[in-house]
């Protein structure tokens, strides 16, 4: 029997760093909401259901997302981590077997690494499994405590001791929980701590002293690990999605003659021996055909064009273009047949 996974997305913050009255959660990355790309995620490694725990401007991450089959639970006051899953364990008419809790500003996150999680999950029969990661300068991170090679506790950075802050094992803040054991103490969690909030790593301890196992699985790629707090921080995992797209494009067979100056979305199709110039942005549901030369300077947004086409210096929206459509520059075309 396939065991059944469900997935929790935290996405309840404003993301006060990023001066905006927009949620943290659906500041676009490359035209879509940063959640999107977790959901994409955690949907990849075969969740069942994906339920997103929001808070400020609900309604406004909803109707940004607009995505069917997904689920919210709101958490009207943010009082930690601890206190989200406590929200969604409210409210949860059915218990899954098993729950991964991800955080929802993390677009980057690796999916060969859920996989890896949840196979170790799986065969070792954990209470938890977190994802960790050696950092030279662990910052802010809380720490992976451990005894004699095992997970003991986490301890975030402001309730570490001294010794305690030079763990270079740091905690992902990626769960995944057997859904009996986190039911069961979810509502063990208190706010006695230097922040007032209830913290979700606090059940590390209570399985521990339970004599429980919590497994970790260590991340390799700490790029994929980076979540994002600051305008900066979204220009910094822009970039690197951008160039996760580049490169798959040129390696599929696609001339992209100034990656540097040329914007393509995660949604765009572009087949073999097609030529990309600089100035050029594609974005939204697009499709570009074989053979095509495509730029400099067009913009091109959810739409396709045939085979053999040549189109430059031009602006296309919603429109088809049938093969060998050669457009004349500075050309505008809005609201043809998709």
């Amino acid at each position: 029997m396939t065991p059944e996974i469900h997935a929790l997305i935290l996405a309840a913050g404003k993301g006060t760093r990023m001066k905006s009255e927009l949620p943290k959660v659906v500041h676009p990355i490359l035209g879509r909401p940063m959640v999107s790309y977790v959901i994409d995620a955690v949907k990849a490694i075969g969740c069942e259901k994906t339920i997103l725990v929001t808070g400020y401007k609900s309604e406004l991450v909803k109707s940004s997302l607009n995505q069917t089959g997904l689920s919210y639970v709101e958490q009207k006051e943010q009082l930690g981590t601890g206190h989200a899953v406590q929200c969604y364990a409210k409210e949860a008419k059915h218990h899954p077997q098993h729950l991964l809790v991800v955080c929802g500003d993390t677009p980057l996150i690796s999916t060969d690494t859920l996989k890896i999680m949840v196979e170790m999950h799986l065969r070792e029969q954990p209470a938890i499994t977190m994802m960790t990661l050696m950092m030279n300068e662990p910052g802010n991170y809380g720490r992976v405590l451990r005894k004699n090679g095992a997970v003991m506790a986490i301890r975030e950075a402001k309730d570490c001791k001294a010794e305690e802050l030079l763990v270079k094992e740091v905690n992902l803040a990626v769960y995944l929980f057997n859904a009996e054991f986190l039911f069961n103490n979810i509502f063990s969690l208190t706010s006695e701590n230097k922040q007032k909030e209830y913290y979700l790593t606090d059940l590390v301890e209570i399985a521990v002293q339970k004599g429980l196992k919590v497994a970790a699985c260590i991340e390799k790629d700490e790029a994929s690990t980076l979540g994002i707090n600051s305008r900066q921080h979204l220009a910094e995992v822009s970039a690197i999605l951008q160039n996760q797209i580049l490169t798959r494009l040129m390696d599929s067979g696609v001339t992209i003659t100034s990656p540097e100056n040329i914007f393509i979305g995660p949604d765009v199709i572009i087949e073999p021996d097609t030529t990309i110039h600089p100035g050029t942005m594609i974005s939204g549901e697009c499709r570009i055909g074989r053979d095509c030369v495509i730029g400099p300077n067009c913009h091109i947004t959810d739409s396709s064009i045939g085979d053999n086409s040549r189109v430059e210096f031009c602006v296309i929206s919603d429109a088809s273009l049938p093969e060998n459509s050669k457009i004349k520059p500075f050309t505008v075309i809005n609201g043809g047949n998709k």
